[in-house]
């Protein structure tokens, strides 16, 4: 089952301090709701879990997240990720590509472009129940990050 969302959104800071946040995980992967990063693992590879809920059905995912490119020029990142259902019922890969630009009136402006492939119990659930979840969560990670640059604004 496969699914893909586009997705922008905007902040009120600068693209330089988003980009700071954007590109360490250890920054990001907690604004995302049931992820967490355990530890890294190589240049850009870092290993974590993964949980979510999908209706009924929760699952949880042992995961390899790599930054596959980190574009400093355009500032454009690709990030994905690869779980394997920790009771070895399925799987799910993600691809976000995520492009930050300045606009012209101050802050910054992300667009977003995820693939997500799941297989194994939960894909049963459809494209459209996966859209949904998926669109609650970076509605989730919108606000989740917003709150975090606003703090890390301040405290600067």
């Amino acid at each position: 089952m496969k699914a893909q969302l586009e997705k922008t959104f905007e902040v009120p800071q600068g693209s330089d301090l988003v980009w700071e946040h954007l590109i360490d995980p250890n920054k990001v992967m907690d604004c995302v709701p049931g992820v967490s990063i355990d530890e890294k693992v190589g240049e850009n590879h870092y290993k974590g879990k993964v949980g979510m809920k999908f209706g009924p059905i929760g699952a949880k995912y042992d995961a390899d997240i790599f930054y596959d490119e980190i574009d400093v020029a355009n500032k454009k990142i690709i990030i994905t990720g690869k779980g394997v259902d920790v009771k070895g019922q399925g799987s799910a890969d993600m691809t976000m590509t995520m492009n930050i630009t300045d606009k012209e009136e101050g802050g910054s402006k992300l667009d977003a472009v995820m693939d997500v492939t799941i297989n194994g119990k939960i894909a049963q659930f459809g494209a459209r129940l996966i859209t949904t979840v998926s669109n609650q969560l970076f509605n989730q990670f919108v606000t989740n990050f917003s709150k975090k640059l606003a703090k890390a604004e301040v405290s600067a």
